[in-house]
């Protein structure tokens, strides 16, 4: 059934018996299902203004608020589930995950802890867990909850990917593909285990076993932009240059609203000193990313590059009455008015 007609249909049975939640609960849940959480958010605040919401429908109406970053409305809905059924792990670790993204380790750590002492079988809080220390760079901590988490699930490749990620942060790069290596074993038909693999071996600079992974990692997902990044990144570090620009030039054409692309075939570009290529992309990039200051620094730096001070000046003028209260475009925009003149100064000796 098409989603208009389900949404009719549910609609209909609202509107033929509007005393009956769940009729609210299934239009609601239906259209969390579909990705329609601005929909869906409708329905549940109208459903807690006709009912004593329970648990659930307070967990339901907190992931639409983290989905729509609503931080504050999130917590308060996860704080209210919790009381209303204390035993349930399930909102203090939505709790966690929402400090977690806010940055407040103190608060996503105890709420975590209260998660785990209600639920210790479950691995996902401790991949959780495993996740907020690596991100707060404390990487042993995280290596001994991974572990954990893999006791319990030890057929999970993307564990493995996790602990193989602090490894690599870590500079244990053996180790790291050790990971790695077990988590593809797991999952061969997995393009992300096989793009950490081609990574972590270009990082090693073993490219001819990199660029075999790369290839297998598009093969398995042929519409791939971050692989199609990685292995031209790849082959730029590797000297080949001319293999790396085709791969740009098609996550550009996959992903034409993801700006890295444009960003790393520009810098490729100006590497090759060919500056009008260059212009080119980042323009098209800065029409396209217009509130992306750094595009127009770019610019600008490339024009220094060319050695045309009058276009690189007009390009930080121009981010700077674009962005006038960052401090680092200004910054930037002196230091290359004290080259200029230097030149200039050089010049005229």
């Amino acid at each position: 059934m098409r989603k208009k007609d389900t949404v009719a249909e549910l609609k209909q049975k609202i509107a033929e018996n509007p005393d009956d939640i769940s009729n609210y609960k299934s239009l609601g849940d239906y259209y969390i299902s579909c990705n329609d959480f601005d929909n869906a958010l409708l329905i549940y605040e109208k459903l807690i203004k006709i009912t004593k919401p329970d648990s659930q429908t307070l967990i339901n109406l907190g992931g639409i608020y983290f989905y729509k970053k609503m931080y504050v409305e999130a917590i308060n809905c996860y704080n209210k589930s919790s009381k209303t059924e204390p035993k349930n792990a399930t909102p203090y670790y939505n709790l966690a995950n929402v400090y977690a993204e806010i940055g407040n380790f103190e608060s996503a750590l105890l709420n975590y802890d209260k998660a785990l002492a209600l639920a210790p079988d479950k691995p996902e809080i401790y991949n959780a867990v495993g996740h907020l220390y690596s991100d707060s760079e404390k990487y042993e901590n995280a290596i001994k909850y991974y572990n954990k988490a893999l006791e319990l699930d030890s057929d999970n490749s993307e564990i493995y990917i996790s602990i193989a990620n602090v490894y690599q942060k870590m500079k244990e790069l053996s180790l790291a593909l050790e990971y790695y290596k077990k988590s593809h074993d797991i999952n061969p038909d997995d393009s992300k285990s096989a793009l950490c693999l081609a990574n972590i071996y270009a990082e090693m600079k073993n490219y001819k076993e990199a660029q075999k992974y790369y290839k297998r990692a598009l093969k398995l997902n042929p519409e791939y932009y971050d692989a199609r990044i990685c292995r031209a990144i790849a082959y730029s570090e590797e000297g080949k240059t001319q293999d790396a620009i085709p791969y740009l030039k098609e996550a550009i054409e996959i992903a034409p609203e993801k700006p890295n692309a444009y960003i790393i075939l520009a810098d490729v570009l100006n590497n090759e000193k060919r500056f009008d290529e260059a212009l080119s992309i980042y323009k098209t990039a800065q029409r396209v990313f217009k509130d992306d200051f750094k595009i127009l620094i770019f610019i600008a730096n490339t024009y220094i590059l060319s050695n045309n001070y009058t276009q690189a000046v007009k390009y930080y003028r121009k981010a700077i009455k674009q962005f006038p209260e960052n401090e680092e475009i200004k910054l930037i925009y002196m230091e290359t008015m004290k080259d200029y003149i230097k030149s200039k100064l050089r010049k005229a000796d």
